[in-house]
């Protein structure tokens, strides 16, 4: 089997084990978090919110992704996966005794940590992967990392039983979720031991001359990234970038919680955030195989299609969250009346139907997002894949900072008009012929400036007089 093939199943196999613990923490943290607000530990209280919690997060990994290109540039991106997975580990860990202050200082380590994280998936990926081979490759990975909302969320709807996530509960879950994180990091290391033992299978004086380019790398993909953003096409993706993140906002985090806000499906309602996670999985899983693995879309009118069906499927689903849940679910528990007053089974039915939908159609939009990013940035991957996960975790914060606040029908409003836009700017792109007119020169321009003062620098190191 190719060796380059075996690279994509491991970094999928990591990412699927550590996210397994992180993807339900993330589900479910509100409705812990709730929980804890009704516990005393040594006389203090908790004062902690999920919300506030995922948009501090956020923004570290968008101040972060500034630097996440030098950070994977020096370390390379196997070492930088897993010190970005271990800030996972800890954030999992810090919900078996939960403090305010630690729980705060943990989701800035975190967000600094998934910075460095994603940037080196996407480039260990892109390293491992060609033209012909990046939409399988992207389509497998995506579909490894989704199985992590099944394994996780399966986990979550056995557990939860009741109304309240108490201390009995909450501390056997998330010891568990600990112990698979701590699996994640040990895929991850076996990944570094790889990429050490492929790094030494050429010659030494090669090794060598890659040490001593590593700075000039490090200021190169720096610049860069700031030439990208002055191309027409890179501006155009800043709105599917955005919309990336409002979405993997509302449906992974903020509709999960409205379910178990809903009094009307019942006392149990807490594990039925689990079945959404598990329906939000399948669907990616079938969407990553599907439109990454099976269909393998080559040209630009089928990944246009590819992204036109995404579109439609998460249109559908966010127009039954508008009938189908309380304008106030969001932010507490709430009996008030939706759009739709539907049974309690009715509405549950249009509920998970909706969770897988939304699953399949992002999956879509995803695989064909990464596949732009891969081919179109082959020389810039880095730098790349910094932007887009910059403005995705600047929007996310964002998202998270209303989420509480701000009713749940206003919120799906804005995530529909990002994605709509969002798909016309796709579209745009994927069409464009000319997507590197602009993006060669000012690459070439970069290395020329970098080759001349290398070059002045060699001349003055040389002179006496100097």
């Amino acid at each position: 089997m190719d060796n380059r093939f075996i690279n994509v199943i491991l970094l999928g196999l990591a990412f699927m084990i550590l996210f397994t613990a992180f993807q339900a923490t993330g589900m479910i943290s509100q409705s812990v978090l709730e929980g804890v607000k009704n516990e005393t530990l040594n006389g203090t209280s908790f004062h902690g919110s999920g919300y506030i919690s995922m948009a501090i997060l956020y923004s570290f990994f968008a101040l972060t992704n500034v630097f996440a290109p030098a950070i994977v540039s020096i370390l390379g991106p196997s070492v930088s996966m897993f010190l970005g997975g271990s800030t996972y580990f800890l954030y999992v860990l810090s919900f078996i005794y939960p403090m305010t202050w630690s729980y705060y200082v943990v989701s800035i380590l975190i967000g600094i940590g998934a910075a460095v994280l994603w940037t080196a998936q996407g480039v260990y990926l892109a390293n491992n992967s060609d033209d012909l081979t990046i939409s399988r490759n992207s389509g497998i990975f995506w579909a490894l990392f989704q199985v992590s909302l099944l394994a996780g969320n399966i986990y979550v709807f056995i557990a939860l039983k009741a109304q309240i996530i108490d201390r009995a509960t909450r501390i056997p879950l998330f010891v568990v979720f600990s112990i698979v994180s701590a699996v994640g990091l040990l895929i991850f290391m076996f990944v570094i031991w790889r990429s050490y033992v492929e790094k030494h299978r050429h010659t030494l004086s090669r090794i060598v001359e890659e040490k001593k380019s590593t700075l000039a790398d490090v200021i190169h993909t720096l610049k860069v990234a700031g030439a990208l953003l002055r191309t027409r096409n890179m501006l155009l993706l800043l709105i599917p970038f955005a919309y990336s993140g409002l979405s993997n906002t509302l449906f992974q985090g903020v509709f999960a919680t409205c379910i178990g806000h809903y009094v009307k499906y019942g006392d149990t309602r807490k594990r039925l955030i689990g079945l959404h996670g598990i329906l939000i999985g399948c669907g990616e899983i079938l969407g990553g195989g599907l439109f990454g693995f099976i269909t393998k879309p080559k040209t630009a009118s089928q990944r246009a299609l590819m992204i036109l069906v995404g579109c439609i499927l998460q249109m559908v689903y966010y127009y039954s969250v508008f009938v189908n849940f309380p304008v106030d679910s969001a932010s507490n528990e709430t009996t008030t009346k939706p759009y739709f007053d539907f049974n309690s089974t009715t509405s549950q039915v249009i509920t998970f139907i909706g969770s897988f939908i939304v699953g399949l159609g992002d999956s879509s939009l995803n695989t064909q997002l990464m596949n732009v990013l891969a081919t179109r940035y082959k020389q810039t991957t880095a730098s790349a894949f910094a932007i887009f996960k910059l403005v995705q975790s600047l929007m996310a914060a964002v998202a998270f900072f209303y989420a509480g606040s701000l009713q749940i029908q206003w919120q799906t409003l804005i995530v529909v008009l990002f994605l709509f836009f969002g798909t016309l700017a796709f579209f745009a792109v994927l069409f464009d012929e000319t997507d590197n007119d602009l993006t060669t020169p000012l690459i070439t321009n970069t290395i020329q400036e970098d080759e001349n003062i290398q070059s002045t620098a060699q001349q003055t190191h040389a002179s006496p007089i100097a």
